[in-house]
């Protein structure tokens, strides 16, 4: 009888198993393990303000890091007081909190990166284990921000844990939900994501131009560059792994770009392999491209196995030692002096630019300039706000910076109604069937990081379509995180009862709001049992030896009924035709 080690990741509804025989391996010493933080996350430019009640606004973060195992690190995260009444610490009913919150761990659930200590949460100085931080200063007045700190402990377990946030007014109300979350990952060693690569920080430069990078590499060995498109990272929903569309265990790597001088040397080519470090360890290449619009990061990387690509697992991770340098996007020249019809496709709001969809010419813009929305006048803030990709302008636009343009949106598309998929099932792991989850997909022409009204409506109705008029109230504001297009909400434990959900974001010029609805949905009475996931499907996608046997190499494709995600360490059991069982 055969045995196999088979790993296992879920991605959504489905599941890839790889067949591996044990491997001998030599003893190797103890490997490093250097931590690292990602850039921070800046504010919005105009929060809400003076609304009615306790009201929270998100305000900027720390940037997520890259732990080892049992390391601690300090988070921070700012909320503005965009309501009427003031934060008053120590008095219950007026005190904010930062609270757990959905999807992970959940709403008021415990979480394993930090807590009072007690259950799954280590001790990490919060004030509960389902309260992150507490209002730092004694008041928060309306239009005052609060700088909210904790720290969170690395699980022992390699992997990317998530940790959801939600500012309340403890003893009276839960506040916003923006989606505010922490991305923690933990690495086992220096062997994945241990090659620092700088600039880390996005840019944008004109075609033809070029951007400096800088490796710098540990231990002996040359290393391989090559490009990843930018929207291709992260590779899944929980912010980590490169993208392996066709599933070959490699990254899909870019041609958009060329490195032109790596180490000094002219170079040409969107990939070199076995460049050797220069005497500080250091890597030095220059990066440009022809192609407008393209966007892609440097990925630095050691070919363990001298195969030209970096090696991903099941879960997307590379399995090679890398780094990731900073994403540069490259726009087209400027435009000209003159009148210009221009249909959007990429904006900048950091650097106050924008490129047509033809990648003909770049827009700069300043506060010099004249914004309108259909020939009524809008200010910057507003132009900023409302312009994204697919909008068409008419513009006059002048190329000598002192000299005044004008930029005015003709067809507006940024804040067009979303799709709302509403299922009921346990979202919570409880044993019944009580939750409803919204998966909700915006348009790709939307703009960036705008804030969801999300409202739910009981209903009487037996029509499998929602009824707009319906008396629908707010439950959250919910946002979708730039590079993405879709998230999932979960509204939990509700009443035995048939309801309706309607999703959007409000136009910050005219008020008005454009909704996406669900189908109806039903809490069945008593609510159902959970129903297990079930697979609908399995095939063989690479066969290293029968297609009736579990073979070294072998991998399979699930797909179940259901999304599902793995837990750290979590295994699949498989039996092929000769009785061989895996797990």
């Amino acid at each position: 009888m055969k045995c196999f080690l088979l790993a296992l990741a879920l991605c959504g509804g489905a599941a890839f198993v790889v067949a591996s025989a044990p491997v001998a391996r030599a003893a190797e010493p103890a490997a490093a393990c250097t931590s690292s933080v990602g850039p921070g996350i800046a504010p919005p430019t105009s929060p809400p303000s003076g609304i009615p009640g306790f009201h929270a606004a998100w305000y900027g973060q720390s940037g997520y890091p890259t732990l080892c195992p049992g390391e601690r690190s300090t988070a921070t995260v700012a909320y503005y007081n965009s309501g009427s009444f003031g934060w008053v610490r120590g008095r219950l009913g007026e005190m904010a909190f930062l609270g757990t919150s959905n999807p992970s761990p959940g709403q008021d659930q415990p979480s394993q990166l930090g807590g009072h200590g007690g259950g799954i949460s280590p001790d990490t100085g919060w004030p509960s284990n389902n309260r992150v931080a507490a209002q730092p200063a004694d008041y928060v007045g309306p239009g005052q921000v609060a700088w909210f700190q904790f720290t969170i402990l690395a699980p022992n377990a390699p992997g990317t844990y998530l940790l959801y946030i939600r500012p309340l007014i403890e003893g009276a109300t839960w506040m916003e939900d923006y989606g505010v979350y922490w991305q923690v990952t933990v690495k086992q060693a220096d062997s994945v994501g241990s090659i620092a690569v700088a600039p880390a920080t996005a840019a944008s430069v004109e075609v033809g131009a070029s951007r400096a990078y800088t490796a710098t590499v540990g231990g002996s060995g040359c290393v391989d560059l090559a490009f990843i498109d930018d929207a291709s990272y992260p590779a899944t929903s929980d912010g980590g792994g490169l993208a392996d569309v066709d599933a070959n265990g490699r990254a899909d790597l870019s041609t958009a770009a060329s490195l032109t001088l790596v180490n000094g040397a002219f170079n040409g080519t969107s990939y070199v392999h076995c460049v050797a470090p220069l005497a500080d360890q250091t890597v030095t290449f220059v990066v440009s491209s022809t192609t407008p619009n393209a966007t892609v990061r440097p990925v630095v990387f050691r070919d363990l196995n001298n195969d030209n690509a970096l090696d991903v697992s099941t879960t997307f991770v590379p399995t090679e030692p890398w780094g990731l340098g900073g994403t540069v996007r490259f726009i087209p020249l400027e435009a000209t002096t003159g009148a210009h019809t221009v249909t959007v496709f990429a904006v900048s709001t950091a650097e106050h630019y924008f490129t047509d969809a033809g990648a003909a010419a770049t827009y700069r813009y300043d506060s010099n300039d004249t914004f309108q929305r259909s020939g009524v006048a809008i200010g910057l803030t507003q132009f900023e706000q409302l312009i994204s990709r697919g909008d068409t302008l008419a513009v006059s636009y002048q190329a000598e910076e002192i000299d005044p343009s004008t930029f005015n949106i003709t067809l507006d598309l940024g804040r067009d109604a979303p799709t709302v998929d509403a299922t009921v099932d346990s979202w919570d792991g409880g044993p019944t069937q009580e939750d409803v989850g919204l998966r909700i997909t915006e348009p790709a022409t939307n703009a960036d990081a705008i804030a969801y009204s999300i409202q739910r409506a009981a209903t009487f109705s037996v029509a499998a379509v929602c009824d707009p008029g319906a008396a629908y109230g707010e439950i959250t504001l919910r946002t979708i995180a730039s590079g993405s297009n879709s998230t999932i909400y979960v509204d939990r434990d509700l009443a035995v009862g048939a309801y309706c959900y309607r999703v959007g974001a409000t136009d910050p010029v005219s008020g008005t709001v454009a909704f996406g609805y669900s189908q109806r949905v039903v809490v069945n009475n008593p609510p159902l049992p959970v129903a297990p996931p079930r697979a609908l499907d399995a095939r063989v996608t690479t066969s290293a030896g029968s297609l009736a046997l579990l073979d070294t190499g072998d991998v399979i494709k699930i797909a179940f009924g259901k999304e599902m995600r793995s837990p750290a360490g979590g295994q699949m059991r498989v039996q092929d035709v000769d009785g061989t069982i895996a797990d």
